[in-house]
């Protein structure tokens, strides 16, 4: 399987919008006009200010035989921001940038076929490589009702290193793990 991945473009818009209407995507997923507007805007360019996320997410598609099969989500966590936990904090990288991560698989045809631990570990490596050099830590925080999710997570790499209430996003007020991965340089 040999997956390659994309920023999102026009051309992707619709696909996106389409699994973000899936049920499937529904259940752990923003489905919000608020985080389409904010698609919409880095597609263009981010000419226009953004509250989602204070514009700082970059979304991406990975591609497999020619398909748009899933949507992840990177933006870049600074540490001098003021809004992020204690256990976030903790787990920063000390040497380099850490990258928080959203991650779906869009596309039914692609569910249950086991492209989403071997796509994870194919994006980090592709962004750490490709887009960041210094992307040397990952975080993504799957929703503790989501375990499938956190299997996944864990057979690509991620640790859980503690646990946290959302006060953000469609996970507000409900627990969401911390799972962190480490990029080793040489």
């Amino acid at each position: 399987m040999e997956i390659s991945f994309e920023k999102v473009t026009p051309k992707y818009q619709q696909v996106i919008f389409n699994w973000l209407a899936k049920p499937h995507m529904q259940e752990f997923w923003d489905n919000s006009q608020e985080h389409k507007d904010d698609i919409i805007n880095f597609i263009n360019g981010r000419k226009e200010p953004s509250n989602y996320f204070n514009g700082l997410i970059s979304y991406w598609v990975g591609i497999s035989d020619e398909q748009p099969f899933c949507f992840i989500l990177t933006s870049e966590i600074k540490t001098e921001q003021q809004d992020i936990t204690d256990l976030h904090r903790a787990n920063l990288s000390k040497t380099g940038h850490t990258i928080t991560l959203d991650f779906g698989i869009g596309n039914t045809h692609f569910l249950g076929k086991g492209f989403a631990a071997p796509t994870l570990k194919a994006f980090t490596e592709f962004f750490s490589t490709e887009i960041d050099s210094q992307a040397d830590t990952f975080f993504i925080d799957p929703n503790e009702d989501n375990p499938r999710a956190q299997h996944v997570y864990e057979k690509a790499g991620f640790k859980r290193v503690g646990e946290f209430n959302a006060d953000k996003g469609t996970f507000k007020g409900h627990i969401s793990y911390l799972m962190v991965k480490k990029i080793n340089r040489v």
